[in-house]
């Protein structure tokens, strides 16, 4: 199966985890993806733990192996003029550069988007920082929780008497890296019909901003600071709450089963007529009795077993979700039969299972290739032998000489 971006070809200068992510997104579309790293240390992601195979190893940190498939990977000295030179004519052949470097880095090497859009007018740069190229704030230094911080996020979760609530696993550089693909595959579409390239410049912070569940735009429309956890109103045990059961914790919700009648409808499945009590109707009651109602609902959930549970609500058209466990996930029934997960063989590690695309393309998972994340530098000689017709005795001296 061709990838819809069979015929792109992306040269990735990142060495943070958003351009990492937005760089596998395409590649994981067919986009031909050549990763730039430093000599000797490579990526800094190839010395985050854990690691798959004891010690710590740049070709098997589980972060790295995550965000980096189907790409290729060579080795340049960026900070010298010979390198400097070489990426120069790697941009001659390429349509769209991922970049991560701080704002000014790049034209401080001669290697800004003027200087690169002369080498190749069609070339598209998506440079992806923190706060983005301009602004008061663009060369300050940055990290998940401060963008979680600035952009909004951070506020709105947690109870209300205890300090705000992070969210967990790199979500600003994993939404700020799907923001940063769409854009780049817009470009495209645009350079496509005009040869023309494009710089385009995602912030961090703004993605933050833009993705908020909700609380953001009702200031920005109507001026209300809504606050977070009870006191707030976001506290609920039928709208979202986690409830303990058997085995685990499951969510449950008043979605899908008619407004007002979902009481009932959760009353007579639970067999707990006093769900039918008039105070337990709309949202607002349930959240200014939701300590009773908890005690009330918690007491029939410790009789199932989470997925018995979900199975039975969900078949009488309630709607609930089990909070699943990674190896639930990776074994779940309706994950395999959709074949949401693809397996590649890494030269050292051996099978790894991957989540494909997260949609499916005239029923198959359109994650083309089957290229594991590639090894430091594995594909030096490939790559400046294909694009730069450099000799093997080159290559040597420029590896002599720390160039690659």
């Amino acid at each position: 199966m061709l990838g819809i971006l069979d015929d792109v070809r992306l040269i990735e200068l990142s060495h943070h985890l958003t351009g990492a992510f937005c760089a596998k997104l395409l590649a994981d579309q067919g986009a031909d993806t050549i990763k730039v790293e430093p000599p000797g240390r490579g990526d800094a992601a190839r010395h985050e733990p854990p690691f798959l195979a004891g010690p710590p190893h740049p070709n098997q940190s589980s972060q790295f192996l995550a965000f980096n498939t189907n790409k290729r990977s060579i080795t340049l000295n960026l900070e010298t003029r010979t390198g400097q030179r070489l990426l120069q004519g790697l941009v001659r052949a390429a349509d769209v550069i991922i970049d991560s470097f701080a704002p000014g880095y790049l034209e401080s090497l001669g290697l800004g988007y003027e200087t690169l859009h002369q080498v190749n007018p069609r070339l598209i740069l998506t440079s992806i920082t923190p706060f983005g190229q301009t602004g008061p704030y663009r060369h300050y230094l940055s990290s998940d929780l401060v963008e979680q911080a600035l952009g909004g996020a951070l506020i709105g979760f947690g109870d209300a008497d205890k300090e705000p609530m992070a969210l967990p696993q790199n979500q600003t550089a994993i939404t700020a890296g799907r923001n940063a693909a769409i854009a780049t595959m817009a470009a495209l579409l645009y350079q496509r019909a005009t040869g023309e390239g494009q710089h385009i410049d995602v912030s961090i912070m703004e993605a933050v901003v833009q993705t908020p569940p909700g609380h953001i735009h009702q200031y920005s429309f109507a001026g209300n600071n809504v606050a977070r956890g009870a006191a707030g109103g976001q506290r609920s045990v039928m709208d979202g709450m986690h409830l303990e059961t058997q085995d685990g914790y499951v969510t449950l919700t008043t979605a899908g089963t008619g407004g007002a009648d979902a009481m009932d409808a959760w009353a007579d499945f639970l067999e707990l007529p006093e769900l039918k009590d008039p105070k337990f109707k709309s949202r607002q009651g349930r959240t200014r009795h939701w300590e009773e109602l908890r005690e009330l609902v918690v007491g029939r959930l410790r009789r199932w077993k989470s997925h018995e549970f979900f199975k039975a609500a969900m078949e009488r058209r309630l709607v609930v979700g089990v909070v699943q466990s990674p190896a639930e996930v990776v074994d779940c029934p309706h994950l395999a039969e959709r074949g949401s997960f693809m397996a590649l063989d890494h030269p050292d590690l051996g099978i790894l299972n991957y989540p494909g695309a997260g949609f499916l393309a005239d029923g198959e998972n359109p994650v083309t290739g089957s290229r594991p994340a590639p090894r430091l530098g594995e594909h030096n000689r490939e790559i400046y032998t294909e694009l730069l017709g450099l000799s093997q005795h080159e290559l040597a001296q420029l590896t002599a000489a720390g160039v690659i």
